[in-house]
């Protein structure tokens, strides 16, 4: 049910305090859409239904599928205010010749109700063509904005359809008011499947993370889908880990997720959640391991002992076997620092 076109009845008390010389029968139509535009139809107190049917016609919408002001059983209505009720009434009082037009109205109501009833008193007589009515041949009154002008019930034509837009867009109109948000993210392959990490740089050992089993993927795979309630009781700048099983995603994709971790773009909407993968992550590189040296047979040092634990011994005549060989090295290094007492 739409209303955003309207029908809008003035009865003929609202009409006689505008023209003097209204008919009291004729009441008056204002048949307005949200594009602007606006037109008249007159109608007799004893035509409402008909009027109605002849509104529809003007707005191009089934019977129930407009609104109806005042009231109307089985219509939609829209609340006016009584400034704009006022403007209307301002603007409808500047076509002079209104009031004119209706009473031809009156006239060929009048005269289409005489010959109905002839026409039913003699049913062998021919019924003559209906008259033209006086109103249709008048010129139509000078239009204003919102467009203003008298109509008849005619088929319009029809409106040229509007081209389709492509697969997985929408008209501006339609989201205007629609909240969306793009948070950081992340997305990886490991041992849980593919990961889906919302601001990385927040995550901790108490973030929460959610096995998320449903995903769509849009046609050339350059982006994928997952349903909003993976989301549930998530807040715009928390972090959040999405875990998806990898045998759900496409084997190209899946190989090109593992050679490294990549940058995602998210962006979250009343309809889902939208996931990009973007540029691989700069990986830190791997510290080279310092060479392991072997460990000479004999160090330098200890050849110089050995050497000088031999001239000890030949020293003081005594053989290096002889020779404790912590007391010998403790020997050396007295030596070294000339603690030791020179040989008699």
């Amino acid at each position: 049910m739409s209303a955003d076109k309207l029908a809008y009845f003035f009865d003929h008390a609202d009409l006689c305090a505008l023209f003097r010389d209204w008919p009291q029968e004729i009441g008056l139509v204002l048949c307005m859409d949200d594009a602007g535009s606006c037109d008249l139809l007159l109608f007799h107190e004893d035509a409402r239904q008909k009027v109605l049917e002849d509104a529809g016609a003007v707005l191009d919408r089934a019977p129930g599928e407009f609104a109806v002001v005042p009231r109307l059983d089985g219509y939609p209505t829209r609340r006016v205010l009584f400034s704009d009720e006022q403007k209307l009434m301002q603007l409808i009082g500047q076509e002079d010749d209104l009031a004119e037009m209706a009473a031809d109205h009156l006239i060929n109501h009048q005269f289409e109700i005489e010959r109905r009833t002839a026409a039913a008193a003699e049913p062998g007589r021919s019924a003559r063509p209906p008259a033209v009515p006086l109103a249709e041949a008048r010129s139509a009154p000078a239009p204003w904005r919102p467009r203003f002008r008298l109509s008849y019930a005619r088929p319009r034509p029809a409106r040229p359809a509007k081209a389709a837009l492509p697969p997985g867009f929408l008209p501006a109109r339609q989201v205007q008011e629609e909240s969306c948000s793009f948070p950081e993210g992340q997305i990886s392959m490991g041992r849980r499947g593919v990961r889906v990490t919302l601001h990385p740089e927040k995550v901790s050992v108490n973030t929460a993370f959610q096995r998320v089993e449903d995903v769509a993927f849009r046609d050339d795979y350059a982006s994928f889908m997952l349903p909003v309630a993976a989301l549930k009781g998530w807040h715009m700048g928390d972090p959040l880990v999405l875990d998806i099983e990898a045998v759900l995603f496409p084997i190209g994709l899946r190989q090109r997720l593992a050679l490294a971790p990549r940058r995602a773009e998210i962006t979250v909407t009343p309809r889902g959640v939208f996931v990009a993968p973007a540029e691989a992550l700069p990986q830190p590189e791997e510290e080279a391991a310092p060479p392991r040296r072997r460990a000479p047979f004999l160090r330098r040092s200890q050849v110089a002992l050995v050497a000088i634990l031999a001239c000890l011994g030949l020293a003081t005549g005594t053989s290096v076997q002889q020779l404790n060989l912590k007391e010998a090295i403790r020997s050396v290094q007295m030596v070294a620092a000339g603690d030791l007492p020179a040989a008699r």
